[in-house]
């Protein structure tokens, strides 16, 4: 299993709002982490956006940009996400996602997978941990390995 580490530093219009997950609540977020796959090593930047249209569910789409090896690589998400309203603040999540990999001259790779984890809940900050799994709906030759990765997350809700 290979660890990516993300932190997402999310954009806020007020520090004061509670980080309860409720419906009307969105996030703006950068990413920035690292990955492997073959032989090549990645910094990743990106930015995300959530929306949750009801309490403890999100929706949202996020665009990274892989650079610092060869291929150069663009990745368009759209996910969601729904968090267990068992404790004010752990809440264990689950989630779905799609995703579209644009591979510098290599024909574009589609991806579906999942998400879940717990996130700890501290208004407005939310810190998640997690595993995350994506499978290619393609049989071309892979750039990437269909392995969980671990994914940390920091953010802020507004």
């Amino acid at each position: 299993m290979k660890l990516i580490l993300l932190t997402t530093l999310l954009l806020f219009s007020h520090l004061t709002y509670s980080a309860s997950l409720i419906a009307g609540s969105k996030s703006i977020g950068l990413k920035l982490g690292t990955s492997s796959t073959g032989n090549e090593s990645y910094t990743i930047a990106g930015a995300s956006f959530q929306y949750f249209p009801l309490n403890n569910l999100a929706v949202g789409a996020a665009y990274e940009y892989w650079f610092s090896g060869k291929p150069t690589i663009s990745k368009g998400t759209l996910e969601s996400t729904y968090y267990l309203p068992l404790d004010n603040q752990f809440k264990p999540y689950f989630g779905l996602l799609y995703s579209h990999y644009f591979v510098e001259n290599i024909a574009d790779i589609d991806a579906y997978g999942y998400r879940a984890g717990v996130a700890y809940i501290k208004a407005p900050m939310i810190l998640s941990a997690g595993i995350r799994q994506e499978k290619y709906s393609s049989n071309r030759s892979r750039l990437f390995d269909e392995d969980p990765t671990v994914e940390l997350m920091v953010g802020f809700s507004f």
